[in-house]
Parts: C-alpha cells; sequence; structure tokens
C-alpha cells in the first residue's frame, strides 16, 4: 500500500479552487501546516485527518491514497457490473450498498450504483429503480470532478436523468432533454415523449429533424465505413465494402421520393462510384463498367435537368412546413462532384492509398464515358 496523502490534500484543494490561506483559515490552521502537508514534510493527526477528509467530502480511504483501497473499489465497481449483466439484481443491489456504506463520496462508486438502478429500471420498469437511479445520478453530478472514464461526461449523466424522469413526470423530461439536445441529439427522445403526450404536431417536428439527422449520418457512415473495410485489401472485405454500399443505396431507394428526380440521385452517383471502386480492386471489371456509365448517365441526365437540393421534395419522409435544403462537399453539379471525388481519393488518407491504384481504372472508364457521350 502507497500513501498519497500529500498529492491529495493538494488534488482536493484545487479542485475545490482554494488557495492554501484560504484552506488554512477553513481548517483553522496555519498555512504554513497546510503548506508541509502538501510537500509531505509533515502528516496531520487523526482527528485533523479525519476533519479534513470531512472538508473535502470523501472517504479516509480516499483521502488516505491507498492503492489497495482502490483495487477493492474497482473490484466491487466490476462485480456490481457483472451482476448487473447476468440479470442478478438483488445481488447486485446488495453489493451497491455496501459499496456505497464504505466509498460514499467517490464518483465511480455512485455512479457504477446509478448505473445498475437505471439499467433494473429500464429493464423492469419499476418507479422504485427509477427513484434511485435519480438520486445516485444526482450525487454522481456532485463528484464529477473525480470521473477519469472518457466514456462518461455530464452530459450523458443529465440525460440519463431526464430517461428516468420520462414516465413518472414527463414535462421535466421534457425540460432536461431540450436543455441539452446539442445538435438534435435528442430530438428522437424528446419527440416519442411528446407522442405520449399527444402532442402530435411538435412531436412530428422533432421526428423531421430526427430522421434527416439519421439520413445523413447513415449515409455517411456506409460510405465511409466502407472505405475503412477495403483498406485491408482482401477480396473478403471488399465483398462486404460493396455490400454496405449495396445497403446505403437500398436506403436510399426508401428514403428517397416518388419523383422522377431528387437528391437521393445525387447520392446514388457518389455510391456508384464507390462500388466500381470496389469491383475493380477485385478485378469484376464488367460489373465495374455497369457501375460507371449508369453513374455519369444519371449525373448528367441530373446537371441537364438541375439538381433539387430542397427537401421536402427529395425525401418520402418529411414532417415540416420548414424548408430546409442538402449540402455536399463535392459540388453543385453531379458530374463536377465525382470528378471532384477522383481528386480527393487521389490526395486522401492512406487507407484509400492502398486501393488508389484500382481507382485509375475506374476513373478511365468515366473519360472513356465522357468521350463517347454515354
Amino acid at each position: 500500500m502507497q500513501l498519497k496523502l500529500s498529492e491529495n490534500i493538494k488534488k482536493y484543494r484545487k479542485d475545490m479552487g482554494l488557495t492554501q490561506e484560504e484552506l488554512a483559515d477553513a481548517l483553522g490552521v496555519t498555512i504554513g501546516a497546510v503548506s508541509k502537508w502538501e510537500n509531505g514534510n509533515n502528516v496531520p493527526d487523526i482527528m485533523m485527518l479525519m476533519e479534513i477528509a470531512n472538508f473535502f467530502n470523501v472517504s479516509m480511504d480516499e483521502f488516505l491514497g491507498y492503492d489497495m483501497s482502490s483495487k477493492n473499489m474497482d473490484d466491487m465497481c466490476e462485480r456490481i457490473s457483472d451482476l448487473c449483466n447476468a440479470r442478478k439484481y438483488e445481488e447486485a443491489i446488495k453489493e451497491a450498498n455496501n459499496a456505497l456504506v464504505r466509498y460514499p463520496h467517490n464518483f465511480k462508486v455512485i455512479y457504477s450504483c446509478s448505473l445498475l438502478y437505471y439499467l433494473k429500471a429500464y429493464e423492469q420498469g419499476d418507479d422504485k429503480d427509477r427513484e434511485k437511479a435519480i438520486e445516485l445520478l444526482k450525487r454522481a453530478q456532485e463528484f464529477i470532478s473525480q470521473n477519469k472514464d472518457p466514456r462518461v461526461s455530464e452530459f450523458l449523466i443529465k440525460r440519463r436523468i431526464a430517461e428516468m424522469y420520462t414516465k413518472s413526470d414527463p414535462d421535466k423530461a421534457l425540460e432536461l432533454l431540450k436543455e441539452i439536445n446539442y445538435d438534435d441529439c435528442n430530438s428522437t427522445a424528446i419527440a416519442m415523449i411528446l407522442a405520449e403526450k399527444d402532442e402530435r404536431e411538435e412531436a412530428l417536428k422533432y421526428y423531421n429533424t430526427a430522421l434527416l439527422k439519421n439520413f445523413s449520418e447513415q449515409y455517411s457512415i456506409l460510405v465511409n465505413a466502407s472505405i475503412a473495410v477495403a483498406a485491408s485489401c482482401k477480396r473478403k472485405d471488399y465483398q462486404t465494402a460493396i455490400d454496405l454500399i449495396d445497403t446505403e443505396m437500398q436506403i436510399l431507394k426508401l428514403y428517397g421520393s416518388d419523383t422522377e428526380k431528387n437528391y437521393t440521385f445525387k447520392l446514388r452517383t457518389i455510391l456508384l462510384i464507390t462500388k466500381a471502386w470496389w469491383l475493380s480492386c477485385i478485378r469484376d471489371y464488367k460489373h465495374m463498367e455497369e457501375c460507371v456509365k449508369e453513374a455519369y448517365a444519371l449525373a448528367v441526365k441530373l446537371d441537364a435537368e438541375g439538381v433539387p437540393f430542397e427537401l421536402s421534395s427529395s425525401l418520402k419522409f418529411y414532417f415540416s412546413d420548414d424548408k430546409a435544403y442538402f449540402y455536399d462537399t463535392v459540388g453543385v453539379d453531379a458530374v463536377e462532384g465525382i470528378e471532384t471525388m477522383f481528386e480527393r481519393e487521389r490526395d486522401g488518407s492512406k487507407a484509400i492509398g492502398k486501393n488508389y491504384d484500382h481507382m485509375q481504372k475506374v476513373i478511365d472508364c468515366w473519360n472513356e464515358c465522357k468521350k463517347n457521350k454515354a
């Protein structure tokens, strides 16, 4: 076991935004005493240790910084998680109660216990579990400065509190979710609550926003995932990359409006060229040419008639009277967009570079289409 007392006095003092003088005044000691504690030149007596730990609102185990204690704490949190995942909730609750008694001011313990009640409430719908989850999540917020897990944030805690209010106090849940609806990340959850409250029009506005966000993100994810998968340069992964592109093409068909042209057609030209790239990688030049020819013909047609960028006319599902527009990074014209894509892939990342030689076949086929006006 290794004591980290001097480090912890300094750490907790700074966490509270106090100077050595302010801490000394609060504890009724001299600045020199605080300085010696932090330098490791002196150690407070047991009564003062208890007073300081109480002042910093931490347990003696945490304050003294025993490595063994830390290991025990981690073991308890891991056991709570394992029991919860095994759906052994009653055993997990007993372990959580023990952990909270021993480490009442430790963020990791409090958050682990809050997650137990959150998941139990989510699965079983018990009001008491929701109340306990909210209580512990709010306590966790008080000690968020101790958090070392990059996957956990104050935003996540606030969102989970809001979710726990959904059944017992939907208005409170809406208020909290709207406060942290950064980049429309909570729009689906907000829409669901509004629909439950029979506030149909407002619910549809949030559903509309969520659908648009999902449409855009899904397109980006599947296209870029295909590039990442293909970077292995293995045949089976090229096939997976093709499957990802085919999946997105099906999604575009489902999302696109039943009109002679819409913006999803421009996105389709990019997908066809990307698919042609992966077909070139597996030397399936026949189907590669088919994809390039279809992409070129569609791009030329779109440019001749004008690419529609207004969303409501391009998408089958649009629940707002407000107009919104598509923007992309390859330019306004469809043909120009594909040629911009060729240039960018040439100067792309290492993952793209591994397969760029195969792209040249696609470019040659595209240029042949232009020459022949396919």
